[in-house]
């Protein structure tokens, strides 16, 4: 990572870049993908995690599976609801988020989407192998980081 910012042929070897630019890539074919449902590809993330759970989420464990910030997180709850797909439910003082009746309706749709996603990622880097390894390789790594950033 010591090369990041000394010049154009050091930034190719830069983490920081690399990374930087993988995200943009993938991210552009999901915001493509989901563009047609009118949501983003963490809200379908996002239905996919409340549709697992039947008693529903609370902002913080959303906002810890998703690793986005509370905030976020209330800002995408609200745009799925003015959808109708999902729902708060106040219990106490706790809230939680449900899909409702017809988020679960839209979800064969969600997951059109996401299949999408991996054939077009899939078809832009060649081998499926190759993919999936590459895959198992940066969720390893940005495991790792996430622990260690604990540590510091």
């Amino acid at each position: 990572m010591n090369n990041c910012g000394k010049g154009e042929a050091e930034v190719k070897g830069c983490l920081y870049f690399t990374i930087s630019k993988l995200f943009r890539i993938v991210n552009k074919v999901a915001e493509e993908s989901f563009s047609k449902m009118d949501i983003c590809p963490t809200h379908g993330f996002l239905m996919v995690l409340l549709q697992e759970d039947e008693e529903g989420l609370s902002v913080n464990k959303i906002s810890e599976t998703l690793t986005i910030a509370p905030s976020t997180v209330t800002r995408f709850v609200d745009k799925l609801v003015s959808k109708g797909y999902v729902e708060r439910i106040k219990v106490g003082k706790q809230s939680f988020t449900k899909i409702t009746k017809e988020g679960k309706k839209i979800m064969p749709e969600v997951y059109a989407c996401w299949g999408d996603i991996f054939k077009k990622v899939e078809s832009m880097a060649g081998e499926k192998e190759y993919m999936n390894n590459v895959a198992k390789v940066i969720t390893e790594f940005a495991e790792l980081m996430e622990e260690n950033q604990k540590n510091l």
